[in-house]
């Protein structure tokens, strides 16, 4: 039946997940060698009632029997239990139950040149590749959202093609950051823009959102992007007045931020080419919310909100307050925006 087993177990995987079998292999190699020790024993045992005819009682049989079992069966399965020939094998599957927790740090122990000795070097070479593998997850889960990794890793090798989405778009900015740019230097300028991603990021995720990109001293959040999200709108406002909430209690009033929030129509995919590219928005919807951000300038909000997200909102916040139409570039008709007055 091997052959039928392989075949099937390789072809649909059945079996990876099927509970490991009880006793331990080092059981039943011990309860092998007590059986032969015995089956030994028992073999002595007939030989001795075979010289014995005479003997109506086996009396000699069964002390010959015993007197084997106790001489041969029982140290020959001792020692067995120890043996150095099995370490191989218990330490291979020691180190099976540590790669499977995620413990890659200890190597197996190669002290011999036959077969059991080839593999644990090659499952030294397979946990090393597992090490490098969890290096490069981590890696990449820092440079790409964890919500965009996860469905790229579930897509195998596809990519995002466009997906047409209704989302809501945030745009956050630094205001006056450029003068702030040319008086510090390169090390303090990057510090704190990290200072305030650090606060931006976070919230972002934790609202559900995807930070899509870095824009300079800015950043481009998606709510409902590349993943749903049932209520969207309402997540990027209470991640928007979280981020301010926290620069205002980290830097006070040396650091001052404009944040734009619009919902609407999107594409969403990725763009690029040459291997390279990248998952982004299009669609006027961001466009919108990048002009309303340049907007807080004027009206001195810190949050501004479009209209069309304040319809959206399953739950109105308090401290809406109307600032009227708009004229944006690029937009033919004004818009109407909401401020957002954390103190309500």
């Amino acid at each position: 039946m091997r052959p039928a087993r392989v075949a099937i177990a390789g072809d649909t995987g059945i079996g990876d997940a099927l509970p490991r079998s009880r006793p331990t292999f080092a059981a039943w190699s011990n309860v092998s060698i007590l059986a032969v020790a015995f089956a030994y024993a028992a073999a002595g045992a007939m030989l001795a009632a075979v010289f014995d005819r005479v003997s109506e009682a086996p009396a000699l049989a069964v002390v010959i029997a015993s007197a084997l079992a106790l001489v041969f069966a029982l140290p020959i399965t001792v020692v067995a239990a120890f043996s150095p020939s099995l370490q191989p094998i218990r330490d291979l599957a020691q180190g099976t139950e540590r790669v499977a927790a995620g413990d890659y740090s200890r190597r197996l122990p190669v002290v011999q040149d036959d077969d059991l000795g080839a593999l644990a070097a090659s499952f030294n070479r397979m946990q090393a590749g597992l090490a490098e593998r969890q290096r490069l997850q981590a890696a990449f889960g820092t440079y790409v959202d964890p919500a965009l990794a996860s469905r790229l890793l579930a897509q195998g090798d596809d990519v995002f093609t466009g997906e047409r989405r209704e989302v809501t778009v945030m745009f956050v900015d630094i205001r006056d950051f450029t003068p702030f740019a040319e008086a510090n230097s390169a090390e303090d300028t990057v510090a704190r823009l990290n200072a305030l991603f650090e606060i931006v990021v976070p919230a972002v995720v934790d609202a559900g959102g995807h930070v899509n990109k870095f824009l300079g001293d800015g950043a481009l959040a998606v709510f409902g992007a590349p993943n749903d999200l049932a209520r969207h709108a309402d997540a990027a406002v209470s991640a928007a007045m979280g981020i301010q909430r926290l620069v205002a209690e980290r830097f006070g009033g040396e650091l001052r931020i404009g944040i734009g929030i619009n919902t609407g129509k999107v594409i969403a995919g990725t763009i690029g080419g040459a291997r390279k590219l990248e998952f982004t928005l299009i669609g006027d919807a961001v466009n919108v919310a990048a002009r309303v951000e340049q907007l807080t300038k004027t009206t001195g909000d810190a949050i501004l909100v479009i209209n069309q997200t304040v319809d959206a909102l399953v739950t109105r916040p308090p401290g809406l307050i109307d600032r009227g139409a708009h004229a944006v570039k690029g937009k033919a008709a004004a818009v109407q925006v909401f401020g957002l007055d954390l103190a309500a």
